[in-house]
């Protein structure tokens, strides 16, 4: 296979659901900016009709997040348990960890969610910054801390990751942040700021040059269902607007026909040829480029494995 072939599977390997696009916490760095006003909760009945789908073509991997905390939800836990109910494939949540209460964590480790990553962003040190970061920073670490401690006590196989967001600002912050977690949890991860700039996936920070613009393979591994139904590429396209045209609405047709619908396969072809001018979303985002690095990934990863 050249680097310039994409091979699309007949159901992607990899579905996010976006359960709520609202969130409680107002990060600087966060492309929620970028978003369209409205907000919402996904209809439970379309998650859950959703979910039988991806049933029918398991394994897939089940992301419940997207742009918002799907914590808000507020039947989340009955959506995670029907994943697990029907067999769709592995679960892989996300929080912030603000809403993690004695009860959440029951719920997550009954459900026995596959992977669990907390999204931890310590606040600026300046406190008027720190204010309207709106995060109590010691609380959430606590609520992870006592899920460690539940996992342990159970003998859960849930993997947990800890991740947070390297800013120019934040720079001094993620060794000691890396260095604290790194004991407690399965993987530290530290993501690159990105879309800052207005472009869904860009990056700041210096990365490989390549000749030329090649193919991102995400667009023959996942898909995104965001909380009205509308369909997403991947998890940097927060317009949902290809070529100016919808890619499509899972409320209006199955997963399965809109992976390769006119609209989905013409990108593919575009990501094939190179030529991306006047997309809005892939045209000026970066994230392709870790299909074709040593390491896989953008920012660090840190293990177990690593450590040991």
């Amino acid at each position: 296979m050249s680097d310039t072939t994409l091979i699309t599977p007949d159901f992607p390997e990899r579905v996010t659901l976006e359960l709520t696009n609202r969130c409680n916490l107002n990060c600087g760095f966060c492309p929620r900016r970028f978003m369209e006003p409205r907000q919402g909760d996904m209809d439970t009945a379309l998650a859950l009709r959703i979910i039988d789908e991806l049933a029918e073509h398991a394994p897939v991997q089940v992301v419940p997040f997207f742009r918002g905390e799907s914590l808000l939800h507020p039947r989340w836990a009955d959506i995670l348990a029907h994943v697990r109910h029907r067999g769709a494939g592995p679960i892989q949540f996300a929080t912030n960890a603000t809403r993690l209460t004695p009860e959440a964590i029951a719920a997550l480790l009954d459900i026995g969610v596959d992977v669990i990553s907390f999204s931890l962003n310590p606040p600026p040190s300046d406190p008027e910054a720190a204010r309207r970061h709106g995060v109590d920073y010691d609380a959430c670490r606590a609520n992870v801390l006592a899920f460690l401690e539940a996992r342990e006590k159970r003998g859960s196989a849930t993997v947990v990751q800890v991740s947070t967001v390297e800013t120019a600002q934040r720079k001094p912050e993620v060794a000691d942040f890396v260095a604290f977690w790194s004991g407690r949890a399965d993987r530290v991860r530290v993501y690159p700021e990105h879309s800052g700039d207005g472009h869904p996936g860009s990056i700041a920070e210096p990365l490989p040059d390549f000749e030329r613009r090649l193919p991102c393979r995400k667009l023959t591994t996942d898909m995104v269902v965001c909380w009205n139904g509308e369909i997403a590429v991947c998890n940097h396209d927060w317009t949902r607007m290809v070529n100016g045209r919808r890619i499509g609405s899972a409320a209006e047709a199955s997963l399965a026909s809109i992976w390769r619908s006119p609209a989905y396969e013409d990108l593919r072809r575009r990501h094939e040829s190179g030529d991306l001018s006047g997309t809005d979303v892939c045209e000026g985002c970066d994230h392709w480029k870790m299909y074709y690095m040593e390491n896989g990934y953008l920012g660090q990863l840190h293990t177990r494995e690593q450590r040991a």
